[in-house]
């Protein structure tokens, strides 16, 4: 079975992918500068790329290939079934940079994300979308928001081959973080760094926006992006919201090392 010389970049949505992606491609000699999507296999992304297509363009891309996926490492999300052998051979192969966040501070930015597109989401407090159903879960799954972070965390942690990274290390340790994935994927560094900023948009999020607009909630154009920071949480989590969250997701962020 060929195997192509790709990197898994992980996250939980809203959890620092493009931060971790362009400090490596920025930096690295060894890393191609363009990277992909995996879940822009799916039909309904906003740039989808079927499969033959998605294989060619990356086995015409010299060097590491980063590619970025936000669904589980079992790869359940893809309808097809060669899209999700497929998605399974690169996730099973490659080694895996999973960059995780504290997930309240994931909280807060996905609330106002999903915002900019969905006016129920718009029309409520951050109390009530915090004790919402997951929609990136799945249909009826159960998972309440705080509770399927906990579960994509845990996921992935338990994959093999794999390099946990945190959003705070990126965003305060910036130089040892960048040497620490280097050594774990065996790439060279640029003799002189090149800082990345998170001012942009902090995931590929067509996934999602495409997933909304099939239910006819469309993103609103032209929004100024919110930059959120580690701790935003302290702004908008009463006694009652860490007490839920912590019910829901509390074994992992104990594990992570995150405060109560």
């Amino acid at each position: 079975m060929f195997v192509f010389n790709t990197v898994v970049i992980a996250t939980h949505r809203r959890s620092g992918t493009q931060w971790a992606i362009d400090a490596l491609r920025n930096n690295s000699p060894d890393i191609n500068a363009t990277y992909m999507a995996l879940e822009q296999m799916e039909a309904g992304h906003d740039a989808a790329i079927p499969l033959a297509k998605f294989r060619r363009q990356l086995l015409n891309h010299e060097g590491k290939v980063l590619i970025n996926v936000h669904d589980l490492p079992s790869a359940e999300s893809w309808s097809g079934l060669d899209e999700r052998l497929f998605a399974r051979t690169i996730l099973n192969n490659s080694p895996t940079i999973y960059v995780h966040r504290d997930g309240r501070d994931v909280m807060v930015s996905l609330y106002y994300y999903m915002q900019s597109f969905s006016e129920t989401v718009r029309n409520q407090s951050f109390a009530r979308f915090l004790r919402g159903e997951s929609a990136l879960a799945g249909v009826d799954s159960g998972f309440s928001r705080p509770g399927f972070w906990a579960h994509h965390v845990k996921s992935w942690l338990e994959k093999d081959n794999l390099l946990a990274v945190s959003y705070n290390d990126i965003e305060t340790n910036y130089e040892a973080t960048l040497r620490r994935m280097a050594d774990f994927l065996n790439v060279s560094l640029n003799q002189r760094f090149e800082p990345v900023s998170a001012l942009g948009r902090q995931d590929d999020e067509s996934k999602i926006d495409s997933m909304l607009g099939r239910l006819g909630v469309r993103p609103r154009r032209g929004d100024r992006p919110r930059i959120g920071r580690s701790g935003d949480w302290r702004q908008h989590f009463d006694k009652r919201d860490r007490a839920f969250f912590m019910k829901e997701a509390g074994d992992m962020m104990r594990r992570l090392g995150y405060e109560k």
